[in-house]
């Protein structure tokens, strides 16, 4: 008999949270015809302050094990020394290196542009403006701001390389975009209408 497959549920705050409700009654097996496990994990603002972050590494070694999660929108304080982004902590954990964000068309909304099949952004999931150190100096009555970023050519070749791999499954294209030291931080790929092939490479 076939192992039942854990989800980790990492619920959020305020709109997000009421989103992911309705997000796991999809999951109901009356709907899917698929019995699955579903294991919470408290991630809103309030429960990650009181565990110190605790709560978000667990979820994430969680994900790691399960191979399966859902998240909801979650709170991200601006204070410097509160408790931060939770996804940075959690792609941290799954050695994560990509995020790729796929929009739709929404069925009787017209496209903007012609634009009829689906666009997927690929961009970095950790590195960059993630974790970056900053700080603001005073000069001659001026205010100087800083940032030190770290930007590994590895994760800027994963993204490259996922995103060439999403335009073949959609016979797409690619489409560069901010480059730092030949590394390409942030590529989308789209499906034009009327062609199939890639901007630099045949898909």
């Amino acid at each position: 008999m076939a192992e039942t497959p854990t989800i980790i549920v990492l619920e959020g705050d305020e709109t997000g949270q009421e989103l992911l409700r309705e997000a796991l009654r999809i999951l109901d097996p009356d709907v899917t015809g698929v019995e699955v496990e579903l294991v919470h994990y408290d991630l809103s603002l309030e429960n990650r302050r009181r565990t110190g972050n605790d709560v978000v590494h667990a979820a994430g070694r969680a994900i790691a094990e399960s191979g399966f999660g859902i998240k909801a929108a979650t709170i991200t304080p601006e204070g410097q020394d509160d408790v931060g982004s939770p996804n940075r902590i959690l792609r941290e954990e799954l050695d994560g290196k990509v995020i790729i964000r796929t929009g739709r068309r929404i069925p009787g909304v017209t496209p903007v542009a012609g634009v009829h099949y689906p666009i997927s952004v690929c961009r970095m999931a950790v590195g960059d403006a993630y974790g970056a150190e900053q700080w603001r100096e005073s000069d001659d009555g001026d205010e100087l701001a800083f940032r030190t970023e770290r930007i590994s050519r590895e994760v800027c070749r994963a993204v490259a390389e996922h995103s060439f791999r999403t335009a073949r499954k959609i016979h797409g294209r690619v489409y560069g975009g901010r480059y730092t030291r030949g590394c390409s931080r942030r590529s989308s790929t789209r499906r034009p209408s009327g062609t199939r092939r890639c901007r630099t490479s045949r898909c």
